[in-house]
């Protein structure tokens, strides 16, 4: 029998506050998830039986939100290759959906990073870090950024492993994912999944170069049918180099993202 007893649970996923229309016309305000995204809310009532319900869904005239619509992407969320970057030019052949994968994909032993031994520094050169084209920065010598986070700095990772990375740097002193170190969890590693905070690690950059150089990170894990789960909170809270991790999709078929619940489990030896 499985038994969570005694285990440490611990919450990954931000808690987000709706800003909700009401039916009488008031506004409840929220807050924004790490990405700065607001959670917009629309309250409706059923005629039958005078019960509410609330629609994922900004009126014409919010003045926080104007894309008359949510997405699966806000909040903490996991999202595949299928119906997401599958039409991109270069897209790898053969990327499933997340309503296609094993649901042991979404859960099981993970490995945790907290990389706060990348300290940043001196670079001698724009190329040793990833932002630049398509953002506003000209790196130049003597500029302090991330450093690359190797395979050096992932010890101990089992095959079939989720990966929970994070740092407690910020900004441009992140440490960064390199397209050879993903490759190396890919096919070395043979990893099932990777968890990301929204700040601490760089993964999403060459976002608006041509394709199919365009987001190399996203294509090769997303290409390989490597889900990526973000913006997760509270990794680096964790004691333990391994945890259980559990955060499972909707059964909902097309959808490219789904809204989690992400959390990880600390055995009973790890909880002080």
């Amino acid at each position: 029998m499985i038994s969570f007893d005694r285990h440490k649970a611990i919450d990954l996923s931000p808690r987000v506050t709706a800003r909700v229309h009401r039916v009488d016309g008031t506004i409840e305000e929220g807050n924004t998830d790490p990405y700065g995204k607001p959670w917009v809310m629309q309250e409706g009532r059923f005629a039958g039986d005078n019960s509410l319900y609330t629609l994922y869904s900004a009126p014409q005239n919010d003045e926080v939100w104007h894309q008359e619509r949510m997405t699966s992407h806000h909040g903490a969320h996991v999202q595949g290759g299928k119906g997401h970057i599958s039409h991109w030019v270069g897209a790898a052949h053969g990327m499933k959906g997340l309503w296609e994968m094993p649901l042991e994909t979404f859960l099981g032993d993970a490995a945790v990073f907290n990389l706060t031994h990348l300290t940043p520094h001196a670079i001698t050169d724009a190329s040793e870090y990833p932002l630049g084209e398509g953002y506003r920065i000209n790196s130049q010598p003597g500029d302090i950024r991330g450093r690359e986070i190797l395979p050096e700095h992932l010890g101990g990772i089992c095959e079939g492993d989720i990966l929970l990375i994070t740092s407690p740097f910020r900004g441009l002193e992140q440490p960064w994912l390199s397209t050879s170190t993903v490759n190396w969890l890919i096919q070395d590693c043979k990893i099932k999944m990777l968890g990301l905070e929204a700040e601490g690690v760089v993964w999403q950059y060459d976002l608006k170069v041509s394709a199919p150089d365009n987001s190399p990170i996203r294509r090769l894990l997303l290409g390989a049918n490597i889900p990526l789960v973000h913006p997760l909170v509270n990794i680096g809270s964790i004691k333990s180099d391994r945890v259980v991790y559990f955060g499972v999709p909707l059964n909902m078929e097309k959808f490219e993202a789904s809204f989690i619940r992400a959390m990880a489990f600390e055995a009973p030896e790890d909880v002080k």
